[in-house]
């Protein structure tokens, strides 16, 4: 699941069915929203009933969510202060310590005890021990100040929702363990708000939907993850490119295979006793490393961003591709050219996976938004020579990056490009043709059709002429009696649009699109290896 991702499940609960609010205006309303929003809307409903109930109750009482987010701006950076002269391989090894529950207590009160440290670090997997015990023998004092901190940010959360029900305790205290939630609550509190309001309202209304709508997008998804599955391992040369395109987004990044090297929720530790190590968030409180480039509140497998691990010869395939992978993909059009076909497999799957709202079907659509000038849908669904329009594609846009590298005065739009060099890309100049002489596109019924929630104006009837009142003349003068003025046809009003668009646009629209970075975002440096880390100069300084 992608930040990428995010109205929360605030909308969910007005997906499909009508709310008990006052107005049926507004009923219609909410469920256009929750349609147009439709792939964040799904993205939190997969939470399990237990968090979707705790969502739920902590919507009722917004005023704390904020409370919580200025708490937590406050005690990141004072963590980030405690950190942040280290070198990273340490920084690292410090977050690494803090996701695990009283682990700093627990290293902080064996702080004379080697024995005793190594044991409370046995909750940790082994690769990382080693890492995290020369933090507690070079770095103890810093240790004892996070120790505080912690305890400060412990009694801070207590005093914030101490006099709230006891549901809403419970809520609260389960939230702060997913703080992937509580930023999304915090990132648009206005629906929060909302959707505290209906809950109030109708609580079994609308647990009832939002049960019924995670039944429903958990299916649709496990049968599209099955799908790209079957794709994958049934197209060798979409496998063969796939793998390609891994390892060079694996390079790209610095990943490695030593890290993560079994799953995602939980992985293993292989030895005689093979036991299950939880992967813990990163604490609400500290936030995720700063100098991620993107939202990431738990680590992932080395293999997480493209969703599949190789195995033998072949590969696993267990994820749809993230968004950050999809997005890195399609933002550099050499891709198509070096792996054309699988530019093309993810082209298809879009196609027939459109509205599913999961990361291929966003990220190919951003990807259309972003060229609706040059790549047009007619182009993209002639499948049998998809990969060869591609690969053309990829070439124009290399050629036209490096025309404007070297003409940074003067850059080429994508048409201007194609203009001048349309002999060298006959499948963009014969669509581009085709589109010139294709008449504008005249809006549609359905375009027109207003939208449910919005109020109907009453036909403008014609008001009956009104006679003049006669003229009355003064009576020191003979001015012959003027005839009434003929009674005139009532003027046509100005045409007013009745589009609740606008409407929309300017007093519900929230912008919750996924915007595509003009940049990919630089993802984290590989985690601390097995091997125990090499000190630097300036790690060898105890506190």
């Amino acid at each position: 699941m992608s930040k990428n991702l995010v109205i929360p499940l605030i909308l969910a609960l007005f997906w499909g069915a009508a709310v008990s609010l006052t107005a049926q205006s507004d009923k219609a309303l909410l469920r256009e929203l929750a349609e147009e929003n439709k792939q964040s809307v799904e993205a939190l409903a997969l939470y399990p009933v237990e968090t979707r109930l705790a969502i739920l109750e902590a919507t009722k009482y917004p005023e704390v969510l904020i409370k919580l987010n200025n708490a937590r701006l406050k005690t990141s950076a004072a963590f980030r202060t405690l950190i942040e002269d280290f070198p990273r391989e340490t920084q690292e090894a410090i977050y690494e310590i803090v996701r695990y529950p009283g682990l700093v207590s627990a290293l902080v009160d064996n702080r004379n005890s080697p024995a005793g440290i190594r044991e409370a670090l046995r909750q940790m997997p082994e690769n990382e021990r080693d890492a995290a015990y020369l933090v507690a023998q070079n770095h103890m004092r810093t240790l004892q100040n996070i120790d505080q901190l912690n305890r400060t940010a412990e009694a801070t959360f207590e005093d914030l929702i101490r006099g709230y029900p006891a549901g809403a305790q419970q809520a609260f205290r389960q939230l702060i363990q997913l703080p992937e939630v509580l930023e999304i609550l915090n990132e648009d509190l206005r629906f929060t708000v909302l959707v505290g309001d209906v809950y109030r309202e109708d609580p079994a209304w609308v647990i009832h939907q939002t049960d019924s709508l995670n039944l429903v997008v958990a299916r649709a998804q496990a049968e599209e993850l099955a799908e790209w599955k079957r794709t994958i391992e049934n197209d060798p040369a979409a496998r063969e490119e796939f793998s390609s395109a891994a390892r060079e987004y694996a390079e790209e990044y610095g990943y490695d295979d030593e890290s993560y090297p079994f799953a995602d929720e939980v992985y293993y530790d292989p030895g005689p006793t093979r036991v299950v190590y939880t992967e813990y968030y990163y604490p609400w409180w500290y936030g995720y490393p700063w100098w991620y480039g993107r939202p990431c509140w738990r680590p992932y497998p080395w293999w997480y961003d493209w969703g599949f691990y190789p195995y033998h010869h072949s590969v696993v395939v267990v994820y749809m591709p993230s968004w950050h992978f999809m997005d890195w993909y399609f933002y550099h059009p050499h891709h198509h050219y070096h792996y054309s076909h699988l530019s093309a497999t993810f082209v298809n799957h879009y196609y027939g996976h459109r509205r599913s709202g999961t990361t291929i079907s966003m990220g190919v659509g951003a990807w259309r938004d972003r060229n609706r000038d040059v790549v047009t849908d007619d182009w993209l669904q002639d499948r049998a020579r998809l990969p060869e329009k591609l690969k053309e594609y990829g070439r124009f846009e290399e050629k036209r990056q490096e025309y404007n590298d070297r003409n940074p005065q003067q850059p080429l739009t994508r048409q201007a490009f194609l203009d001048k060099n349309a002999r060298q890309y006959p499948e963009l100049a014969r669509e581009q043709e085709k589109v010139k002489k294709q008449p504008e596109r005249q809006p549609t019924d359905v375009d027109q059709k207003p939208s449910e929630w919005a109020p109907r104006k009453e036909p403008v009837q014609p008001e009956p002429a009104r006679q003049p009142e006669p003229v009355k003349k003064p009576r020191d003068t003979q001015q012959p009696q003027q005839r009434p003025t003929e009674p005139q046809p009532p003027q046509k009003p100005p045409a007013k649009k009745d589009n609740a668009e606008d409407f929309h646009r300017q007093k519900w629209e929230e912008k919750t699109r996924v915007e595509t970075p003009q940049k990919p975002a630089p993802a984290p440096k590989p985690r601390p290896s097995t091997t125990e880390p090499k000190q630097r100069k300036t790690d060898r300084k105890k506190d």
